[in-house]
């Protein structure tokens, strides 16, 4: 049996160092704007309301109807039982301490008691129990926890979950989204979607069309932790507006492209920039016809200029990649460091005739509204064009772009790919495997089952690292259904006087610790 109050070894992502037990280790670490604080408390507005621009709406508050993207949301509101930090550390949430047992098929939560639903309702084990469930049963988290056999309630703050194989790394899974415990007077509520009900620092209190905001919760159980008063998420259609409104003062903050630095230092806003475990690139439906055929896959990972990308399009700031995970991540496999050798027109060619297709071939490409994909299209358009494929690119509005990606319609999705949230594993069964909730062609590989339970066996990275690298590398030379670009770089910009928010390595946001100063 083995007791964890921090885990840091099966969870620490941002990390190439080999970890083990309570032990810890150093490594690069994200850029923070937390430096500029006084730590003064006295300095700081507590009643001020952050106003963080966003791209689109929520898709939805129901943790089994929201979209890979809406952690930015559903973290102000809602709560994990494993709490992981910006920067990827797992420790303590609602549950204080978990024990392993039976090789890993058994993990026993201690609940945090005396904490409260923003409806007044307690939160106990009956909670946990009743949104585990209720995620098993339908939407989008069905897939994530289906070796979930069974949820016992031990007691009134414990639970024990039993699972179908070792699962070691459900502990990274129980800090997303399958982690988020929701008021049992509120889960099975129609109004679920706009009217969340957690236990967070903050709840909602308006949604429209374009804003939605948030005022702290006062019975929150850490509440005297909370440095802001609340939150307004303003959409703003791409990138060049949402900088724009920081810089007129309408915003606080918000994300912008690593081409954005220059111009957001040179007004004087504060940048904060690191890497995570995001990517950009294009999702194939390998059930379309020309894209079933792995020699086809094969060639577009031969026919696409990343450094030329990465340099024109993203200063650099978007690191040339072939594989899902950057370095620096345990995930990473280090053979497919250097992609100067995927670069190779006239292989891509040859591979297009071997699949029949010595004629080239035409693709769509999807892309969403932001203008920032948009041009990203337009360059892989340009470089699939010298190898005879014709791509056609047809824009999306931003539910439509979700829309597609989820229920498989589409030929040839343009966009930011979430390679590490839960956990690395759920990336190779959503994307890699017959079943998996991003995979419509059904694509497959020999081996990769066996491989990916080793994987998810234990906790700990040091011995889930090789199986995974072995995935990685097997499907990269099988022609991936998921065609990397590049790895993305974080870049957020404030206004002066906002302290306190991170760089969300696997997509983590932690609001209630952000700083305004007093005017």
């Amino acid at each position: 049996m083995k007791r964890a109050a921090v885990k840091t070894a099966g969870a620490f992502l941002a990390t190439g160092l080999a970890l083990s037990g309570c032990g810890a280790g150093t490594t690069d670490r994200p850029t923070s704007n937390t430096s500029g604080a006084s730590g003064d408390s006295g300095a700081f507005d507590n009643a001020a309301i952050l106003r963080w621009a966003v791209p689109g709406n929520p898709t939805s508050f129901d943790p089994r109807k929201a979209a890979p993207l809406d952690p930015v949301f559903l973290d102000v509101v809602y709560e994990h039982l494993v709490r992981r930090s910006a920067a990827g550390e797992i420790g303590p949430g609602l549950a204080t301490e978990w024990t392993f047992s039976d090789e890993n098929k058994v993990i026993t939560l201690k609940l945090r008691e005396g904490v409260k639903f923003h409806n007044g309702e307690e939160f106990d084990a009956e909670a946990v129990k009743a949104s585990l469930e209720a995620y098993k049963k339908s939407g989008a988290l069905v897939t994530t926890l289906s070796v979930l056999d069974k949820v016992e309630v031990t007691g009134p703050s414990e639970v024990k979950l039993t699972f179908s194989e070792p699962a070691g790394y459900m502990i990274n899974v129980l800090a997303g989204e399958a982690g988020i415990v929701v008021a049992p007077g509120a889960l099975d509520a129609e109004d679920l979607p706009t009217k969340p009900v957690g236990t967070g620092p903050f709840e909602i209190d308006t949604l429209q069309v374009g804003k939605v905001t948030f005022k702290k919760f006062e019975g929150y159980w850490n509440a005297a932790e909370t440095t802001i008063g609340g939150l307004e998420m303003t959409v703003y259609s791409d990138e060049t507006t949402r900088l724009r409104a920081v810089k007129s003062g309408q915003a606080d903050g918000t994300s912008i492209t690593p081409g954005q630095i220059k111009e957001a230092e040179a007004d004087g806003l504060t940048v904060v920039r690191g890497p995570n475990t995001t990517f950009n690139g294009i999702l194939l439906n390998t059930s379309v016809k020309g894209l079933d055929n792995p020699k086809v896959r094969q060639a577009l990972m031969y026919a696409i200029d990343r450094d030329a990308i990465s340099k024109n399009l993203y200063e650099g700031a978007c690191v040339s990649a072939v594989q899902p995970y950057q370095e620096g991540f345990w995930a990473h496999v280090p053979e497919l460091s250097d992609v100067s050798s995927y670069y190779d027109p006239e292989k891509a060619k040859k591979l297009l005739a071997e699949a029949g297709l010595p004629n080239g071939m035409d693709i769509t490409l999807e892309v969403g509204p932001n203008t920032s994909y948009q041009i990203l299209a337009q360059a892989l358009q340009a470089q699939l064009q010298k190898v005879g494929i014709k791509a056609t690119i047809k824009v999306l509005e931003f539910q439509q772009m979700i829309t597609a990606r989820r229920t498989g319609q589409f030929t040839a999705t343009v966009a930011l790919v979430q390679a590490g949230r839960p956990d690395p594993s759920q990336f190779v069964a959503d994307f890699y495997t017959k079943g998996g909730a991003y995979n419509p062609g059904g694509f497959s590989q020999d081996g990769i089952g066996e491989l990916l339970a080793k994987a998810r066996a234990s906790d700990d990275v040091t011995e889930r690292a090789a199986p995974m690298h072995q995935i990685i590398k097997d499907v990269a030379a099988a022609g991936p259904p998921v065609i990397p670009v590049c790895g993305v770089t974080y870049v957020a910009a404030f206004r002066k006087g906002v302290t306190g928010l991170d760089v969300p390595v696997v997509g983590d946001y932690h609001y209630s610790s952000v700083k305004i100063s007093k005017q």
